[in-house]
């Protein structure tokens, strides 16, 4: 969340101010992550496909060294407004992964992958091309944890598989409602190269569901998240369902309410409907239908899109 918080404050800006709450909570920045710019297509738009902005460079999150464990590191990787409203209808092209032919990559998030670089976050000039290849070398014989959310933990898939082939099981990560990647043999090799890892996707984000069809696949040990067990009740809604604030807090409503926030936070947080006695029955019925049809499946995809639909109207 701080990283998107930082994105929003200066979107322009390749070296947005650090957000305090980094600090705070001990941690040192000490490199800027930034790609291409997604280009999302409008709803509608005769081409749904998902492509890159080679003009524009962005800031995409950053990586920091705790400052009581200098040789513990972590990579935040930020999502990107407009997500949910392009998935609705939005269309994927598998592609060989370069390395691993027989493997298929979702070519728009794999371009926009190929494009992240490591950048100086008082300048926000690039140091390192290769954004794996930059880490490596700040890491060194450390640790290092990649999380990021939404379309942030796609490219942060691709980017803890890239360092775990540099630096091994020191490596792990911590994702968050995440597109499907990959192939079923893109998906085996993530497991065999990352020996660690944790994926969370709540049942009622449409997200985790897309792509559907023949050929992708969910990463092997995702946990998926029930209404019926969440600590938090979560307004049903298609944006709130997949914000990554109402994700803490149906992990855990306690800290996630005694967390500091700004004011950019104010509009997720007013999804959070209270502790786990307030989760909506009408969410869990509807998770009842989609646990029943299978994460990744068409017709969980278009029952999740009618409730866009219907909260329009």
């Amino acid at each position: 969340m701080y990283a998107e918080d930082m994105y929003g404050a200066a979107p322009g800006t390749l070296n947005p101010p650090a957000d305090a709450r980094i600090a705070a909570d001990g941690w040192k920045i000490i490199g800027y992550l930034t790609a291409q710019d997604a280009l999302i297509p409008t709803p509608g738009a005769s081409n749904r496909k998902l492509g890159v902005d080679h003009g524009k460079r962005v800031f995409y999150g950053f990586v920091a060294q705790n400052l009581a464990t200098p040789n513990a590191y972590v990579a935040a990787i930020r999502g990107t407004e407009g997500m949910i409203e392009w998935v609705i209808d939005a269309e994927f092209v598998p592609i060989p992964h370069p390395r691993y032919p027989a493997a298929r990559v979702e070519q728009g998030f794999w371009s926009i992958y190929q494009t992240m670089s490591l950048a100086d976050p008082a300048t926000g000039t690039t140091t390192f091309q290769n954004a794996a290849e930059g880490v490596e070398k700040l890491v060194g014989n450390g640790t290092i944890v990649v999380t990021g959310h939404s379309l942030g933990s796609a490219l942060a898939t691709f980017y803890v598989e890239d360092l775990a082939e540099r630096l091994g099981p020191t490596t792990t990560a911590y994702l968050f409602a995440s597109p499907r990647t990959g192939d079923a043999v893109w998906a085996g090799i993530f497991d065999r190269n990352v020996q660690q890892y944790d994926l969370f996707n709540y049942i009622l984000d449409l997200v985790p569901h897309v792509p559907t069809g023949i050929g992708y696949t969910t990463l092997s040990r995702a946990t998926v998240l029930q209404p019926s067990s969440a600590q938090a009740g979560v307004r049903l809604d298609l944006l709130c369902d997949h914000h990554v604030i109402c994700y803490c807090a149906m992990i855990d409503f306690a800290q996630t309410s005694a967390a500091p926030s700004t004011a950019q936070d104010a509009g997720s947080k007013a999804c959070i409907l209270g502790p786990a006695s307030s989760v909506p029955d009408t969410a869990k019925a509807l998770a009842v239908l989609i646990n029943e049809f299978g994460i990744g499946t068409e017709k969980a995809a278009i029952l999740l899109k009618a409730l866009h639909l219907a909260n329009a109207v």
